[in-house]
């Protein structure tokens, strides 16, 4: 199985993933991202941190080519109460 690494991208700073996992194809590795994305934005509103700046999953292959960007950002706060996560918008 191929190989991908999933980078974090905020708009600050570039964080690496060295290890990569195994996936099927990019279908799957795209899906392994929106979930990561998923957790990072729960993560996120969980300390809360900022909701509506938009961070990315950058996925590469095991050369580093880039393949796909997960683009995701919280929506808006609307009410009381927290804000809600956005689908992941998928760059190729």
């Amino acid at each position: 199985m191929p190989r991908y690494f999933f980078h974090y991208r905020t708009d600050k700073e570039l964080i690496r993933d060295p290890d990569g996992s195994e996936h099927a194809n990019l279908e799957a590795a795209e899906q392994n991202a929106a979930e990561i994305g998923r957790a990072i934005i729960d993560r996120v509103a969980g300390e809360g941190g900022e909701m509506d700046l938009p961070r990315s999953i950058e996925i590469t292959d095991a050369s580093g080519r880039e393949l796909l960007y997960v683009v995701f950002w919280a929506g808006p706060k609307i009410g009381s109460g927290p804000a809600t996560p956005v689908e992941p918008a998928l760059l190729h």
